[in-house]
């Protein structure tokens, strides 16, 4: 069993809402992490793929916008497939099982709202 992992970032897009062929809630989303470089006058940003599930795919549909800055907390999970000309890719994404916000997209408050699966 592995420890819950916590990412930090900005939303990238608006969140997607799909539900599964059994009606379970899905969404998807993609934060943008900052890393500074020593030395360097922009920091490195990496993209990750976040994706709730039930309650929480929800509640992060209805309250998640793009440019929102949030904590993200559960496992990685690595998708692997064959692309058309038959190469095989994978992708690492965070299935978390909480989002916080950490501040308001209308002011400059920081707002601890916790949403949980």
């Amino acid at each position: 069993m592995s420890k819950p992992i916590d990412l930090e970032g900005r939303v990238t897009h608006d969140p997607i809402l799909r539900k599964t062929k059994t009606g379970k809630s899905v969404c998807v989303f993609a934060i943008a992490m900052d890393h500074p470089i020593k030395g360097e006058a922009k920091p490195h940003v990496s993209y990750i793929d976040i994706e709730t599930w039930e309650k929480l795919a929800d509640l992060c549909a209805e309250n998640i916008k793009k440019g929102r800055m949030i904590q993200a907390t559960g496992r990685l999970k690595q998708d692997r497939w064959q692309d058309d000309t038959g190469k095989s890719r994978s992708k690492i994404k965070l299935v978390s099982n909480q989002v916080k916000f950490i501040e308001s997209l209308n002011s400059k408050n920081a707002e601890e709202v916790v949403l949980n699966s």
